[in-house]
């Protein structure tokens, strides 16, 4: 995208050099000679089988051939005239019925998507589902535990069905009338395990991006902090005005926040200063019925935890951090790590 100014590369094109150093197949040639140039070369050149590789377009010697063909040699010259895309229509009598329709499955044939034709038949009626439901209802030997009735035969509807989460019936809209959601940024799904200075580089703090509109209204450009309640719990966090995201959303990036002394992290990280998590929002347990039981906070079905069903409400918070919950730093037992970065700045 931008051709830099000194000795570096992407790291695709670094993957490869290793590949070929490394001598694994597929990065060197019979010879032994690294095969790929760089990541270009390979997006260009690389096939995964005969006449498809990672880029649809303008394929063939010719550059005249889409979805399959040969590798040709100015593919990525063509892609860079087209503002980076390349395009195909599926034919109009290929758009509808895809599992089963003869013209699509040909048409992805064609392309590459498929070796060959696979229909399949795509389930909307569910079976085991009905089955669960019917228990519920009294039917068969069989029969659910009787607190456990009522959700089974509401939640377990063998079509596609939409229920209000349960937490969210449990809670005001006036009172909570924002949703709060976060999301793992790439970068660190990428890097699971790890704990590099490069990811500090990109992203070693968060803020809560909030929709204009919430933002003014709440006046948090007077402090760029704020308050975010849920039913669960309060924290404070630095904000920032955010266009690009629904009227009733707030959203930060997840697992940035760290506590005092964790990860060998000093205390004063940034981290640990201004990153914070939404975990603190968040219950694992629905509130209590009267029944004895705490139920959990996740969807009945798939077991998927409550993190997109959060309802929450904004408030100025006074300047400054840390970010709160502010919790007593731990004690790190591999010690701390550096404080600069490879290029001698500091965190």
């Amino acid at each position: 995208m931008v051709e830099p100014d000194r000795n570096v590369k992407g790291f695709q094109s670094a993957l490869i050099d290793l590949g070929a150093r490394l001598g694994l197949p597929g990065f060197v040639d019979e010879t032994g000679a690294q095969k790929f140039r760089d990541y270009a070369e390979y997006m260009t050149r690389h096939e995964r089988r005969p006449g498809v590789g990672p880029l649809s377009g303008w394929r063939g010697t010719d550059g005249q051939e889409q979805g399959r063909g040969a590798p040709n040699p100015e593919q990525i010259d063509r892609y860079i005239e087209n503002g980076g895309f390349w395009m195909a229509h599926i034919p109009e009598e290929a758009q509808f019925y895809k599992p089963w329709n003869a013209a699509y499955q040909d048409w992805a044939v064609s392309i590459g998507l498929f070796d060959k034709p696979a229909p399949y038949v795509f389930n909307l009626y569910l079976e085991p589902l009905r089955k669960f439901q019917r228990a519920a209802e009294g039917h068969g030997e069989r029969q659910p535990p009787e607190h456990l009735r009522t959700r089974i035969a509401e939640t377990m509807d063998p079509l596609p069905v939409w229920y209000p989460p349960f937490e969210q019936t449990l809670v005001s809209e006036e009172e909570f009338p924002l949703y709060a959601l976060t999301q793992r940024p790439m970068h660190m799904y990428h890097s699971w395990g790890s704990q590099n200075a490069w990811l500090r580089q990109i992203t070693n703090a968060n803020k809560l991006f909030v929709p204009a509109a919430v933002y003014d209204a709440a006046g948090l450009g007077e402090t760029g902090w704020a308050y975010v309640t849920s039913p669960h719990g309060r924290i404070k966090v630095p904000v920032a005005r955010m266009e690009a995201v629904n009227g009733k959303t707030l959203w930060t990036w997840n697992a940035i926040g760290k506590k005092r002394g964790a990860w060998a992290l000093a205390e004063d990280a940034p981290e640990a200063t201004d990153g914070f998590l939404l975990n603190h929002l968040i219950n694992e347990l629905l509130p209590p019925r009267g029944d004895g039981r705490r139920w959990a906070n996740s969807d009945p079905i798939t077991g998927q935890a409550a993190w997109f069903d959060l309802r929450v409400q904004i408030e100025r918070a006074p300047a400054g951090g840390p970010s709160e919950p502010a919790a007593a730093p731990m004690h790190s037992p591999v010690g701390q790590g550096p404080r600069d970065l490879a290029y001698g700045e500091e965190f």
